[in-house]
């Protein structure tokens, strides 16, 4: 059982560009990222607004043995403030990036 004190939603991005997760005051509280097999590097940062509040690189999945990747991180505590708005760039190939919020 959550204890985090309101509703959690999500958001799915996968192209590149920096997109809207929402549009007002909120707190990330995870991030779920997947890629491909045969992809190259790539990056996938959250904002506050313009501000970067955390960075994850995403590594190459382009070697000839390799497989896809997924990787999930939940921050902390209630998450991570952004006062003006929540935004998720992501530069380079990506499956799929969820963002987590409240």
């Amino acid at each position: 059982m959550s204890t985090y004190p309101v509703d959690v939603k999500s958001v799915n991005h996968s192209a590149v560009g920096t997109h809207a997760v929402f549009a007002g005051p909120a707190r990330a509280v995870g991030i779920y990222l997947s890629k491909e097999k045969s992809l190259a590097a790539s990056t996938v940062t959250l904002k506050d607004d313009s501000t970067v509040i955390a960075h994850f690189d995403v590594p190459a999945t382009n070697n000839s043995d390799g497989a896809g990747i997924t990787q999930y991180v939940q921050f902390p505590g209630t998450g991570i403030r952004c006062a003006t708005s929540l935004n998720v760039t992501i530069s380079g190939a990506i499956t799929s990036s969820s963002v987590f919020f409240g």
